[in-house]
């Protein structure tokens, strides 16, 4: 009889998971405590390792399935725990290809599947880099995302960027289930649409002496290893702003239909990974100077990309800022992060042409576009927060004041 195994407890209070990859497929031999899957839970994305060497005999569900705590999950002949079938030799590369020393090598034959999870794989073909000349150092010979950087910092040649896409027949179609990370934001977002009323309001802001203050500051920052983005300013100014409009700073109790104002201002910032938008959370802003808000978000951000993010670096959330900036566009209307009842958007810093004192002169212009919760946040109220946001930022000089 083969061994069934059963999808354990992966977390108190989890009841059942979403399958996300399989490591292996049915026919591959595998040994005790290799990567056997990857599930996603309503708290975390965990790989579930094997009990027992064997062979796989039967995967129970495809990715983007819900399999139910203690309902089986895999199927492994314990009495084919031998070596797996060898397959044809690979054809030698065209070149001798040099990597760099990645402690134990165990890199995959071309026209096999590399061990990578799927963030892992995106990461990879971002940077241009061919996961069969990466050499892998996790459980199984798995490719890690340390792997894959210090392959690229190694100085390895990164493969030929792929062709342009084709256009596809006329008629034709695909179908592309959502699972995984994409699933959970595809819920949360329509979560957040029908539950909260939202309303944007835009504020148009002069953000010259913020350009010139971060300019000034950013040899500082480096001097130190902290890259120096607007965000950590916008962050403070946020934090500072609350003093006066502390109900910014709040969850929503849906059941008790109560706010939950906050004493701690922390502040979560959407992120784009390969596996698609996170918000990591910078705890306890209101305590924080800039320079230390930047290097938290900067080992944040790093954590959150690589796929290293703690759950206490994604909860907690109080108030959520988003920007798209680096990309462009003048201007967003972001979806609240329910509980929360408001959300920032910092948009691109543009030159323009404006208007002061009726002569033409060039400025840095920027907006922002908060969106509120209508239920408890009036018009009234959001403007004048933002009135009051846009003052700071137009005079950021007072942040340096916050030390703490």
């Amino acid at each position: 009889m083969p061994f069934v195994y059963e999808m354990p407890e992966i977390g108190e209070g989890v009841v059942e998971g979403e399958i996300v990859a399989w490591m292996v497929k049915e026919g591959d031999f595998i040994e005790r405590d290799a990567p056997l899957c990857e599930v996603m839970t309503d708290k975390a994305t965990v790989e579930i390792s094997s009990p027992t060497t064997g062979r796989v005999l039967k995967l129970h569900g495809q990715p983007g399935d819900i399999i139910k705590v203690h309902t089986p999950l895999a199927e492994i002949d314990e009495n084919g725990a031998g070596a797996a079938t060898p397959g044809p030799a690979p054809a030698p590369p065209a070149a001798p290809v040099t990597a760099p020393p990645m402690g134990v090598p165990s890199r995959a034959k071309p026209g096999v599947p590399a061990k990578a999870p799927p963030s892992v794989r995106r990461h990879a073909r971002e940077e241009g880099v061919d996961l069969h000349r990466v050499s892998g150092t996790g459980p199984g010979g798995r490719i890690t995302h340390d792997d894959v950087q210090q392959f690229i910092d190694g100085g390895a040649t990164p493969m030929l960027p792929p062709a342009l896409p084709q256009v596809r027949p006329s008629g034709t179609e695909e179908r592309v289930r959502l699972i995984g990370m994409r699933r959970r934001i595809a819920e949360q977002m329509a979560y957040s649409v029908h539950t909260a009323a939202h309303f944007t309001y835009v504020e148009e802001v002069d953000g010259t002496k913020l350009v010139a203050l971060r300019e000034a500051l950013k040899p500082k920052a480096a001097a130190r290893g902290v890259n120096l983005s607007y965000i950590p300013f916008v962050m403070k100014a946020c934090s500072v702003v609350f003093r006066e409009f502390p109900n910014l700073n709040a969850v929503m109790d849906e059941e008790a239909f109560e706010l939950v104002v906050k004493g701690d201002h922390n502040i979560g910032i959407s992120t784009d990974t390969p596996d698609g938008l996170v918000v990591p959370v910078v705890k306890n802003v209101e305590q924080k100077s800039i320079l230390h808000i930047a290097a938290e978000l900067q080992a944040l951000l790093e954590r959150t990309r690589t796929g290293k993010a703690s759950l206490d670096d994604l909860t907690g959330g109080t108030f959520t800022i988003t920007s798209v900036g680096g990309i462009g566009g003048v201007l967003a209307t972001p979806i609240i992060k329910v509980p929360e009842v408001a959300i920032l958007g910092f948009n691109t810093i543009r030159d323009r042409a404006v208007v002061i004192d009726g002569e033409i002169t060039i400025r840095k212009m920027f907006y922002l576009s908060p969106s509120f919760d209508h239920r408890i946040i009036d018009g009234a109220l959001g403007a004048r927060f933002t009135a009051a946001l846009k003052a700071i930022l137009e005079e950021p000089e007072s942040l340096l004041l916050e030390l703490a």
